[in-house]
């Protein structure tokens, strides 16, 4: 199962539209098999620690892939800088890579960017001269990471950090890192991507699909970079990074289905209707109203609120209490015939006195 939604995920990143690829302000044309630099990508380090070869990305298909190979100097130990790119400094820029770090956790990965014209902006609004989304250790060695950083625009004031690191297989946002701002004055921007510092020549570092893309919308969305599908489908989030606890699926936002099905647990409430049912007098009920705030057999507000709704459970009790209702109304309508029954006696019985007055006054 597992292998049959990694080909269906592939298939589904092969079939996506050009604007997916369009959109990257990076040109990875110049990636082709070689060691050193590529045409707009500067190697960080001597090309011997920088290579491309063909290996298996993060989405399971083999494509090129930019090796990180360092030497026992330490120091600069594989990476890039990419040509600046021009910007529009009044809009958001997402900056991202794939990366992958095998057999140790010497040296550290960085994913940074540059501002041409001007360096960009922390978000409290002091310059930062060597920005860096988030310089680390990948969660996992020997598994695929998505960074993913973000650069606001100059007149944007939230200060709210959206990047974070996704995890490959699961989908999942591991950990948050830092964004930065533009400056009125910043006219482009660099991706920098490196492996640093790392003197173990065993260890490799994989790079895969820098992006450099405008978020205006046409963006491909975060599911799309990652380009997988969730565990056996056991877990899913849409549109948001929170899946709680012991929950399968986890959507922010509003939702549109045309059909759902909720399978119920427990006996339907027909069984209201047989006779072992024990259902409350009025005055009971209202008792038990006044006491504690809510229908029997119903969940408190406080409840829902700490525990959230159960959609197949308050259906069924729904229905058990407009059961219980109908039962309600029908012994109403029980008393009500009743009580016409005794009232046309009543009338009968008048009219009979008023004839047995009138016979004796004609006497």
């Amino acid at each position: 199962m597992k292998h049959t939604l990694k080909s269906l995920a592939c298939l589904l990143l092969l079939s996506l539209p050009f604007n997916f690829y369009a959109q990257n302000l990076l040109d990875l044309n110049g990636w082709t098999i070689g060691s050193g630099s590529a045409s707009g990508f500067s190697q960080n380090g001597s090309t011997s620690e920088n290579t491309r070869e063909w290996g298996i990305g993060p989405h399971g298909n083999r494509v090129i892939l930019w090796k990180a190979s360092p030497d026992a100097g330490g120091g600069t130990s594989g990476g890039w800088d990419s040509n600046y790119y021009a910007i529009d400094h009044s809009k958001e820029y997402r900056v991202s890579v794939w990366i992958k770090k095998t057999n140790s956790n010497n040296g550290h990965s960085y994913l940074g960017c540059t501002g041409g014209g001007s360096h960009v902006l922390n978000l409290d609004g002091s310059v930062n001269n060597n920005a860096y989304f988030w310089v680390g250790d990948p969660p996992t060695l020997d598994r695929w990471y998505l960074i993913v950083g973000y650069v606001h625009g100059s007149g944007d004031n939230s200060t709210e950090n959206y990047g974070g690191i996704y995890d490959g297989v699961t989908g999942k946002k591991v950990v948050n890192i830092t964004d930065f701002k533009f400056q009125t004055s910043t006219s482009s921007l660099r991706h920098r991507s490196y492996l640093y510092y790392d003197s173990n020549t065993s260890d490799r570092q994989y790079f895969y699909a820098p992006r450099i893309d405008e978020v205006n919308g046409n963006e491909p969305t975060i599911a799309e970079l990652l380009g997988i599908m969730p565990n056996s489908l056991d877990e899913l989030s849409v549109g948001t990074d929170n899946l709680p606890s012991g929950y399968k699926l986890s959507v922010g936002g509003d939702a549109i289905m045309e059909k759902v099905k909720v399978q119920v647990e427990g006996a339907w409430p027909d069984y209201v209707f047989s006779d072992g049912h024990p259902l409350l007098s009025l005055d009971e009920l209202q008792q038990y109203i006044k006491e504690y705030g809510h229908l029997p057999g119903i969940p408190s507000a406080k409840e829902i609120e700490e525990e959230r709704q159960d959609l197949g459970l308050i259906q069924q009790k729904l229905l058990e209490k407009i059961e219980e209702l109908t039962l309600y109304i029908l012994e109403q309508n029980k008393g009500l015939k009743n009580l016409e029954i005794k009232n046309l006696e009543l009338e009968q019985q008048m009219q009979q006195l008023k004839e047995e007055i009138i016979k004796k006054d004609k006497w």
